[in-house]
């Protein structure tokens, strides 16, 4: 049986919003184009949880020039967590209508643990056997390590896994092992890209 294994940032929710970038900026006092820069900069780190959530912050503040309260860093790490709910609902509705077709799921993240822990809890994610996430990985796509820890974990080979991601970067990175790979631009072409690999879903009307 075929495991079909999603992305989550990108693929089932939506990039992070302007609108909710422009709120993380403001409760930090900078600019957006300023904040962003800094947020990016270590962000695979706290991912891979060589950074925990304050210190991340504090990298953020330096970035940025600025020093943030302990109440800053918690409202940064609600906005930070909000900003990544945003579901897509065509991408909701194709993992649905695989699981009901009986097929294998699974979810590979680059997320910290302040992150994963509320994704890990949303109704989707009931849908996958198994959700992992960088930061309990100690590794991030497209490192190859990040990928051979999912195939351990699903008692899988390459060759046994379609996998869904956004980033070119992250699907070269699978492939390179072996794992048939789709880049996401849309739960649609997802879908059809799927079923070119054998995944074959009937969509509900």
């Amino acid at each position: 049986m075929t495991w079909v294994l999603f992305d989550y940032g990108g693929v089932i929710c939506t990039p992070q919003p302007d609108s909710d970038v422009a709120r993380l900026a403001s409760a930090a006092g900078v600019p957006v184009t300023a904040f962003r820069g800094a947020y990016w900069s270590h962000r695979l780190d706290y991912d891979r949880a060589e950074l925990y959530a304050r210190t991340y912050s504090q990298k953020v503040a330096a970035g940025v020039g600025r020093s943030f309260t302990a109440a800053q860093v918690a409202e940064l790490i609600r906005l930070d967590i909000a900003s990544w709910l945003h579901l897509r609902p065509g991408t909701v509705t194709l993992i649905e209508d695989l699981a009901t077709a009986g097929y294998r799921l699974a979810l590979l993240s680059n997320a910290p643990a302040e992150v994963a822990e509320v994704v890990a809890g949303l109704p989707v994610a009931a849908c996958f056997e198994h959700c992992a996430f960088s930061y309990s990985l100690r590794s991030v796509k497209p490192e190859p390590e990040c990928y051979r820890a999912v195939l351990a974990m699903l008692g899988a080979s390459p060759a046994g896994v379609v996998f869904l991601d956004d980033k070119s970067d992250n699907v070269a990175g699978a492939q390179a092992l072996g794992i048939r790979s789709v880049q996401f631009t849309g739960p649609g072409q997802a879908r059809a890209a799927l079923a070119a690999y054998g995944v074959v879903t009937t969509p509900r009307s």
